[in-house]
């Protein structure tokens, strides 16, 4: 079986705090060398390991929860509560992509938490406001990754970690798999509930949950039908 073949399975913690100034979100920096995601801003997670695997007894979910809370440990020195992750998302990298993953995305509070990046995998990070983050990526500023970016333009939507939790937990959790096409000479990237999903066609009339690719910076488009 191929790489391309082979979908591994992996956990991502999106980590937040209130603040006075409104809700934080914490995202890395993936080091320049790495293969999959240098030197781009992400939340913290990786690869579910064997051990993973087996200290959750067969429970699927509880394998993606005990990874998270691994990785964001070693990655940032943070300790979550696997029992306290709240499953938001999952998305499976696009076909013709090399290295294939099917990530989950948990919600996770990181109030008081101090972060200290292992400087091998992750060699920065930051706490910003969701909607700053988006702002520097479509400026050039910093590099995101579409789900990244996703998740960032849906927690732009709310003000505390209250709301971030109300939010994912009134809408049943997606399964992204995204579909790649061409859109008028840019790269467009279509999910599940957009108009033109099913078909591939970016052109077809209607709802919009879609990311374009233009000058290498990825820009996210929704709109419900």
């Amino acid at each position: 079986m191929s790489d391309k073949e082979v979908i591994r399975l992996a956990a991502t913690a999106v980590v937040l705090r209130d603040t006075p100034s409104g809700l934080e979100v914490l995202l890395l920096r993936r080091h320049e060398q790495l293969k999959v995601g240098g030197g781009h801003w992400v939340f913290p997670g990786g690869t579910v390991d064997p051990d993973d695997v087996a200290d959750a007894q067969g429970d699927r979910m509880q394998a993606f929860r005990l990874a998270a809370v691994r990785e964001t440990e070693e990655e940032a020195a943070i300790n979550l509560a696997p029992e306290a992750l709240q499953h938001i998302s999952y998305w499976t990298t696009p076909a013709h992509m090399g290295r294939r993953f099917e990530t989950a995305f948990f919600l996770a509070d990181g109030q008081g938490m101090e972060v200290e990046v292992d400087g091998e995998e992750m060699d920065a990070h930051q706490w910003g406001a969701a909607a700053d983050f988006v702002q520097a990526h479509c400026s050039g500023e910093l590099a995101l990754l579409p789900p990244t970016l996703v998740t960032l333009s849906e927690l732009s939507r709310c003000s505390t970690v209250a709301q971030a939790k109300a939010f994912y937990a009134a809408r049943e959790v997606p399964d992204i798999h995204p579909k790649v096409t061409d859109h008028q000479g840019v790269v467009c990237m279509l999910y599940g509930g957009d108009a033109g999903y099913c078909q591939l066609d970016p052109d077809a009339a209607g709802s919009r949950n879609r990311c374009y690719l233009d000058k290498g910076v990825w820009r996210y488009e929704f709109l419900a039908s």
